[in-house]
């Protein structure tokens, strides 16, 4: 089974979404299942095969969701080794020969927000930066190309 990996927020994130998908599944889709029936013929209603649709899509949502919660790790600050880059650290990194830095928190894949700054630990730059240290020159293979980029910085994603 795969282990997926989460921030405390992350995690409780997670469980929202599941009490969310469930409160659907059994109050909003099986109204409009019911709705659907009264109206006769189950066989031509489109009504109830759009909401018969919803519900196996729902129901499919859900049982991801589970899935990920049942197999979760939740990290913490004290579990992470200071001065290297690990999931659930925040990395400044600077491209070798540009000026701009750029900040990103690795977090675990339920709470990527690239707008945010927040990548997953298993995207190919995460990848690439995990287990190096400040002033290491990490080359990532990206859709862009090669890329060099030099790590400035490393401190916990919630600092």
């Amino acid at each position: 089974m795969p282990v997926y990996y989460f921030t405390e927020q992350g995690y409780e994130k997670l469980r929202k979404e599941i009490e969310e998908t469930e409160r659907i599944l059994k109050k909003d889709i099986a109204r409009e299942i019911a709705t659907a029936r009264e109206h006769g013929d189950l066989r031509e209603n489109a009504e109830y095969e759009a909401a018969k649709m919803k519900q196996s899509s729902y129901g499919a949502k859900l049982s991801s969701l589970q899935e990920r919660f049942a197999n979760a790790r939740v990290i913490r600050k004290g579990d992470l080794p200071d001065g290297i880059v690990t999931l659930g650290k925040k990395v400044t990194i600077q491209e070798v020969g540009k000026s701009n830095k750029i900040t990103y928190s690795i977090l675990g894949d339920g709470e990527t927000d690239i707008d945010n700054g927040i990548i997953s630990y298993q995207s190919p730059l995460a990848k690439a930066l995990i287990k190096h240290e400040i002033g290491d020159e990490v080359e990532v293979n990206l859709p862009r190309g090669l890329k060099i980029f030099k790590i400035l910085d490393i401190g916990f994603f919630d600092e």
